[in-house]
């Protein structure tokens, strides 16, 4: 059987990782011109081709995968895409959007009998190498096998959420947790080396009890070796997650969005003191301001 071939756009930190593992698994794949050439031409000596621009790219793929830094830049892109995509032509939006966009998005390529999916992931770059990511899918329920099966090649586990849009929706409501935890251990552990609490023996109990978490482990244990850039995610991408985020709650639920909006505010004041760049694991490191 011929599998189908890929367009991947934005291969970069993630999306490298996931265009490798499409390519293992015997996608033909080509690859959008990336400016910045080191993720890219170790997949073209691997086998990826590489297209000058969207419509070449379009025109030889039959799936087309975005990794993007935001949804402002989904929006953008897709003023160049949706006019090109032909009817059967799937887009999987891997970006960690607003799910509008995606419902407009899915709205739009109905229209040309086009197939739109977001399907965010959860993990890091080390995942995605690994092929050991989740993908948090919002489709139609009858395209939603074909998309598995695509996101499968980089994903260990893979859920659909509901139509178009669920999929970024409960990435946001993931993240805040994930980036809400982060910013409370950092403020913890910060606290605990001013009181002079021994970090090693409070990280030992959360471990143990209710506290313990993904993030408690993959952040806070490195930290207390000295390494602060163990969660590979900057706190640039955490401010947009839980500002998308906080705008999704107040939407709901107003009442909700107190907490949220503080969360938010926080990462946002770290980006405008320069330190966007940081991973989200510098926040516990006690040379920071």
């Amino acid at each position: 059987m011929t599998l189908q071939s890929v367009g991947f756009v934005g291969a970069g930190l993630m999306g490298a990782g996931m265009a490798r593992c499409i390519l293992a698994a015997g996608h033909p794949t080509s690859l959008l011109v990336h400016k910045n050439r080191t993720p890219v031409d170790p997949l073209l000596a691997e086998g990826a081709t590489e297209a000058k621009d969207l419509v070449t790219l379009l025109q030889g793929v039959e799936v087309v995968i975005t990794c993007l830094p935001n949804a402002d830049v989904v929006e953008m892109m897709a003023d160049a895409i949706v006019p090109q995509m032909r009817s059967g032509q799937i887009w999987i939006e891997a970006t960690t959007s607003r799910p509008e966009v995606s419902e407009r998005l899915a709205s739009r390529l109905a229209e040309r009998g086009a197939i739109f999916s977001d399907a965010p992931v959860t993990g890091g770059p080390k995942q995605a190498e690994e092929g050991a990511l989740a993908s948090l899918v919002g489709c139609a329920e009858e395209h939603y096998p074909n998309i598995e099966a695509l996101v499968s090649t980089y994903s260990r586990l893979v859920r659909r959420f509901g139509p178009a849009g669920r999929g970024h929706a409960a990435k946001l409501l993931n993240n805040l947790v994930t980036q809400g935890t982060t910013i409370l251990l950092a403020d913890a552990f910060q606290c605990a080396g001013k009181l002079g609490v021994d970090k090693r023996a409070l990280y030992e109990v959360m471990m143990s009890g209710a506290a313990r978490s993904g993030t408690l482990e993959k952040a806070v244990a490195p930290a207390l070796g000295g390494n602060f850039d163990s969660a590979q995610f900057t706190i640039e991408n955490a401010a947009k997650d839980l500002c998308y985020g906080r705008d999704l709650i107040q939407s709901l639920a107003p009442e909700r969005a107190p907490v949220v909006s503080a969360l938010s505010d926080r990462l946002a004041m770290l980006v405008a003191q320069d330190r966007g760049a940081q991973f989200v694991s510098a926040m516990l490191d006690p040379g920071q301001p």
